[in-house]
């Protein structure tokens, strides 16, 4: 019978093959990935409460249109 790695295997097997110099940059990449799986970057409950709102807000504003216009500009005219 012949064993078929899983994807993380592979990528285990893959990594720790790697030269010190370039496994590193791999860890970092890796290191920054799963921090954004962690709780610190989600929405708290307030902040989830307010787009639950601002989602279901049939004419929604965030910012008046004259702040918009000095962010980005005038639109261009047709």
């Amino acid at each position: 019978m012949v064993a078929v790695m899983t994807v993380l295997e592979s990528f285990l097997s893959f990594a720790e093959h790697l030269p010190a110099d370039r496994r590193q940059s791999v860890e970092a990449i890796l290191t920054a990935l799963m921090a954004t799986y962690s709780e610190h970057h989600g929405f708290s409950a307030d902040e989830l409460d307010m787009l639950d709102r601002r989602a279901v807000d049939p004419d929604p504003r965030f910012t008046d249109s004259d702040v918009i216009d000095r962010l980005f500009g005038k639109p261009f005219s047709a």
